[in-house]
């Protein structure tokens, strides 16, 4: 693979304020049962916002995403998780299970997700969480200060008392939160140092689509920028930022970087002036500036129609106002008579 592809694909993750900045490390789980209770069962690891591995049921494999990572967490690393998220794997469906029973559910697609993580500040651990959602919505999950776990919703009382008796899941949770998920985050943070501290600069690209009312829509396509933080916004000639009509929000893309899509919606009578797609990111040394094309104002069917019959109207009402006054200016014309002289 070109180095400048490697690049692009791992693009980094790390935040401007260097090594002892802020970082994070996030697992992120999705389990579904369905009416035939198939069970799938997915997950991604991340370091800040770099996929660095995953599993899924259809595989039972844990999987890391490139060379440095392995590099990073050893060789034995994939092999161990690989039998950990196996097991995990197959809890989760008995949870699915359980908590159907809980809510008095009997079929239908049901879904389990959770989120494992920690971060460092300046070197200081913090942000440890391992929180459960079920349909949406919390369920349960883990006070790392309090070393116990808290019922979301009432119906999770069952399971806080459950996990709280039974000690062994939870001094797993604690363990993994005060201690390998550090160890895992420093590790990546090491071996991956010289590649997370790259920066991608989103390709930006704006374009307007013309209704025959005479309104347009005017959309930004920002592609390929990395790390995840952006911000976009549309600027009125003059300065002023307007709201956005539709954002299709920050989405992952397949190699690695990410993309943002949004629009904005104008009036008939907004459309003479310019706009542009401003955006701000961590790669640009100030927020770039994408106009719009047409720099004489964005001129739509409709409206370009109606400046065409005014244009017309406007003419013809000159020339007959033209004809009008020569016929003033001239009078009315005598004939030019002498009468035929006599002879006597």
């Amino acid at each position: 693979m070109a180095p400048t592809l490697l690049l692009l694909l791992l693009a980094a993750a790390v935040s401007a304020a260097g090594p002892d900045g802020y970082h994070h490390l996030d697992v992120l789980i999705t389990a579904t049962v369905d009416d035939e209770e198939t069970h799938k069962y997915f997950m991604i690891a991340k370091v800040d916002d770099f996929v660095f591995a995953n599993y899924h049921s259809n595989t039972q494999e844990f999987r890391p995403t490139q060379k440095w990572v392995k590099r990073a967490l050893g060789d034995d690393y994939a092999q161990e998780k690989t039998r950990e998220f196996q097991g995990y794997d197959r809890g989760a469906k008995a949870h699915i299970k359980r908590w159907m029973k809980l809510y008095n559910q009997t079929g239908g697609l049901q879904v389990e997700q959770i989120h494992v993580g920690c971060s460092l500040n300046g070197g200081v651990l913090g942000g440890q969480k391992f929180q459960y959602a079920y349909n949406g919505e919390d369920f349960i999950s883990f006070d790392i200060q309090q070393q116990t776990w808290v019922a979301a919703v009432p119906v999770a009382h069952h399971q806080k008392l459950w996990w709280d008796s039974g000690k062994t899941w939870t001094q797993f949770v604690q363990w993994y939160l005060k201690e390998k998920c550090l160890q895992t985050l420093k590790s990546l943070l090491q071996e991956g140092k010289a590649i997370l501290a790259q920066r991608v600069s989103p390709v930006v690209s704006v374009s307007h689509r013309d209704a025959p009312d005479g309104s347009s829509t005017l959309s930004c396509h920002v592609r390929g920028f990395y790390p995840r933080p952006i911000h976009v916004s549309w600027v009125q000639e003059g300065g002023e930022i307007l709201p956005e009509t539709f954002t299709s929000g920050i989405l992952p893309t397949a190699n690695g970087t990410f993309y943002l899509w949004t629009t904005l919606e104008l009036a008939p009578m907004s459309t003479m002036r310019r706009y542009a797609c401003q955006v701000e990111h961590s790669s640009l040394l100030e927020p770039s500036l994408t106009w719009v094309p047409n720099e004489t104002g964005i001129l739509s069917p409709g409206v370009l129609a109606s400046l065409i019959v005014g244009g017309m109207i406007l003419v013809i009402a000159v020339l007959g106002c033209a004809i009008v006054w020569r016929k003033k200016s001239a009078g009315i014309a005598k004939p030019d008579y002498s009468p035929a002289s006599t002879e006597s």
